[in-house]
């Protein structure tokens, strides 16, 4: 999955400075502890366990859980238990409602997004929308922001995805969709 430092979440420094032990070394005490054979919420559990690792607290528990699967190549970048997600979010200059409506409006939507066949489940008004997506098995979670008077941000986390060549593929999808949604709005 790649080097250490390439994939980590936490930084060596920090975990030196508060356990005198680099994350390399903590990495193998678990591994010869089975760690490569555990799921998420078991390494977790054994760090948060371990006396020498108690000085990173709860939050940081969880980044070297995750940096250890990465670099383990146990888990892959946006990897959760039910898939991969993906993010991706733009920044647009129209308020925040206008960029709410070309989600929620089907004709809005049909002119940047195309004609994908959705189940919006769930909106709130300039906040949110959690979307089945076209084919019936991922999701989305659709945000919104306000970054002043007339200028918004919205941000698609892409759910459930089955593996990683799909989710570079809706991420690059998704990062040119948002650049369609910009465009029609700022004409």
């Amino acid at each position: 999955m790649g080097k250490i430092k390439d994939r980590s979440i936490i930084t060596d420094k920090l975990v030196v400075e508060k356990t005198g032990k680099t994350m390399e070394t903590w990495f193998k005490m678990l591994d010869s502890k089975g760690s490569k054979e555990m799921k998420h919420i078991d390494i977790f559990n054994l760090i948060s366990n371990t006396e020498g690792l108690k000085p990173l607290g709860e939050w940081n528990h969880n980044l070297l859980a995750t940096t250890y699967e990465w670099s383990r190549g146990l888990k892959a970048r946006g990897q959760k238990e039910n898939g991969i997600e993906i993010s991706v979010s733009k920044t647009i200059a129209v308020n925040l409602s206008l960029l709410y409506k070309a989600w929620i409006d089907n004709a809005q939507r049909t002119k940047w997004l195309g004609k994908e066949k959705i189940t919006i489940r769930k909106a709130t008004e300039n906040k949110s929308a959690r979307i089945t997506w076209s084919d019936d098995k991922t999701s989305l979670s659709v945000d919104f922001y306000p970054k002043g008077e007339t200028k918004s941000q919205v941000v698609v986390q892409h759910m459930k995805i089955p593996d990683s060549k799909t989710a570079a593929t809706l991420k690059t999808f998704w990062g040119i969709k948002l650049d369609i949604l910009k465009s029609f709005l700022e004409k």
